[in-house]
Protein backbone atom coordinates (compact mmCIF):
# COMPACT_ATOMS: atom_id res chain seq x y z
CA UNK A 1 0.00 0.00 0.00
CA UNK A 2 1.29 3.69 -0.97
CA UNK A 3 1.37 6.13 1.85
CA UNK A 4 -1.71 8.07 0.51
CA UNK A 5 -3.87 4.89 0.95
CA UNK A 6 -2.81 4.03 4.95
CA UNK A 7 -4.53 7.30 6.02
CA UNK A 8 -8.05 6.64 4.37
CA UNK A 9 -10.21 4.03 6.34
CA UNK A 10 -11.22 1.04 4.71
CA UNK A 11 -14.27 0.94 2.85
CA UNK A 12 -16.59 -2.16 2.64
CA UNK A 13 -17.06 -2.91 -0.83
CA UNK A 14 -20.17 -3.81 -2.28
CA UNK A 15 -20.18 -6.91 -4.67
CA UNK A 16 -22.25 -5.73 -7.65
CA UNK A 17 -23.84 -2.31 -8.84
CA UNK A 18 -27.31 -3.29 -7.75
CA UNK A 19 -26.26 -3.11 -4.62
CA UNK A 20 -24.56 -0.07 -4.86
CA UNK A 21 -27.33 2.00 -6.27
CA UNK A 22 -29.60 0.53 -3.38
CA UNK A 23 -27.39 1.99 -0.85
CA UNK A 24 -26.96 4.87 -2.99
CA UNK A 25 -30.78 5.31 -3.30
CA UNK A 26 -31.57 4.32 0.63
CA UNK A 27 -29.11 7.35 1.49
CA UNK A 28 -30.00 9.77 -0.60
CA UNK A 29 -33.85 9.70 -0.48
CA UNK A 30 -36.05 11.64 1.80
CA UNK A 31 -40.32 10.93 2.29
CA UNK A 32 -41.25 14.70 0.51
CA UNK A 33 -38.22 15.27 -1.60
CA UNK A 34 -40.45 17.68 -3.71
CA UNK A 35 -41.99 16.57 -7.10
CA UNK A 36 -41.83 13.35 -8.18
CA UNK A 37 -42.72 12.87 -12.26
CA UNK A 38 -46.13 11.33 -12.08
CA UNK A 39 -47.43 13.64 -9.17
CA UNK A 40 -48.69 16.92 -8.53
CA UNK A 41 -45.49 19.64 -7.77
CA UNK A 42 -46.17 20.36 -3.84
CA UNK A 43 -45.34 23.99 -4.34
CA UNK A 44 -48.28 26.38 -5.24
CA UNK A 45 -46.11 28.37 -7.52
CA UNK A 46 -45.01 25.29 -9.44
CA UNK A 47 -48.54 24.28 -10.34
CA UNK A 48 -49.61 27.64 -11.33
CA UNK A 49 -46.70 27.65 -14.01
CA UNK A 50 -47.36 24.14 -15.06
CA UNK A 51 -50.93 24.42 -15.89
CA UNK A 52 -50.26 27.59 -17.69
CA UNK A 53 -47.57 26.28 -19.41
CA UNK A 54 -49.64 23.14 -20.39
CA UNK A 55 -52.90 25.17 -21.47
CA UNK A 56 -50.71 27.76 -23.31
CA UNK A 57 -48.66 25.19 -25.46
CA UNK A 58 -51.65 23.29 -26.49
CA UNK A 59 -52.93 27.20 -27.70
CA UNK A 60 -50.02 27.52 -30.27
CA UNK A 61 -49.12 24.48 -30.40
CA UNK A 62 -52.70 24.12 -32.47
CA UNK A 63 -53.05 27.81 -34.09
CA UNK A 64 -49.25 27.39 -35.11
CA UNK A 65 -49.83 24.10 -36.99
CA UNK A 66 -53.14 25.52 -38.18
CA UNK A 67 -51.38 28.13 -39.46
CA UNK A 68 -49.13 26.29 -41.52
CA UNK A 69 -51.92 24.17 -43.15
CA UNK A 70 -54.16 27.01 -44.06
CA UNK A 71 -51.02 28.46 -45.62
CA UNK A 72 -49.81 24.78 -47.64
CA UNK A 73 -53.50 24.17 -48.94
CA UNK A 74 -54.40 27.94 -49.18
CA UNK A 75 -57.69 27.46 -47.07
CA UNK A 76 -58.30 31.03 -45.00
CA UNK A 77 -59.03 30.33 -41.66
CA UNK A 78 -60.08 27.01 -41.42
CA UNK A 79 -57.27 25.07 -40.09
CA UNK A 80 -56.44 27.73 -38.40
CA UNK A 81 -59.86 27.81 -36.08
CA UNK A 82 -59.97 24.08 -36.02
CA UNK A 83 -57.06 22.88 -34.73
CA UNK A 84 -56.67 26.31 -32.04
CA UNK A 85 -59.45 24.69 -30.94
CA UNK A 86 -58.21 21.04 -31.04
CA UNK A 87 -55.10 22.46 -28.95
CA UNK A 88 -57.43 23.96 -26.29
CA UNK A 89 -58.79 20.29 -25.60
CA UNK A 90 -55.45 18.73 -25.34
CA UNK A 91 -53.96 21.62 -23.11
CA UNK A 92 -56.92 21.23 -20.83
CA UNK A 93 -56.43 17.20 -20.89
CA UNK A 94 -53.08 17.41 -20.12
CA UNK A 95 -53.82 20.04 -17.25
CA UNK A 96 -56.44 17.16 -16.04
CA UNK A 97 -53.52 14.67 -16.28
CA UNK A 98 -51.26 17.21 -14.18
CA UNK A 99 -54.08 17.68 -11.54
CA UNK A 100 -55.21 14.00 -11.65
CA UNK A 101 -51.54 12.62 -10.98
CA UNK A 102 -51.10 10.86 -13.81
CA UNK A 103 -47.94 12.69 -15.15
CA UNK A 104 -46.27 11.74 -18.30
CA UNK A 105 -47.63 8.50 -17.86
CA UNK A 106 -49.23 7.16 -21.26
CA UNK A 107 -52.00 5.39 -22.26
CA UNK A 108 -55.35 4.12 -21.23
CA UNK A 109 -55.42 4.13 -17.20
CA UNK A 110 -58.61 1.55 -15.99
CA UNK A 111 -58.70 3.25 -12.37
CA UNK A 112 -61.57 0.86 -11.04
CA UNK A 113 -59.32 -2.39 -12.35
CA UNK A 114 -56.35 -1.15 -10.58
CA UNK A 115 -58.21 -0.49 -7.39
CA UNK A 116 -59.16 -3.82 -7.64
CA UNK A 117 -56.18 -5.83 -8.11
CA UNK A 118 -54.62 -3.59 -4.95
CA UNK A 119 -57.65 -5.05 -3.33
CA UNK A 120 -57.10 -8.30 -4.33
CA UNK A 121 -53.32 -8.58 -3.56
CA UNK A 122 -54.21 -7.59 -0.12
CA UNK A 123 -57.11 -10.35 0.42
CA UNK A 124 -54.54 -13.02 -1.02
CA UNK A 125 -51.41 -11.53 2.28
CA UNK A 126 -54.85 -12.09 4.39
CA UNK A 127 -55.06 -15.22 3.36
CA UNK A 128 -51.82 -16.73 3.78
Amino acid sequence: MSAGNKNRPEQPQASSLTERIARWEAEHSTSDAGNSKMGVPKNGFALAGRVTTELVSGLVVGAFIGFWVDRWLDTAPLFLVVLFFVGAVAGMFNVWRALSGKGMAAGYFDEQSSGDSTEQAETKKGES
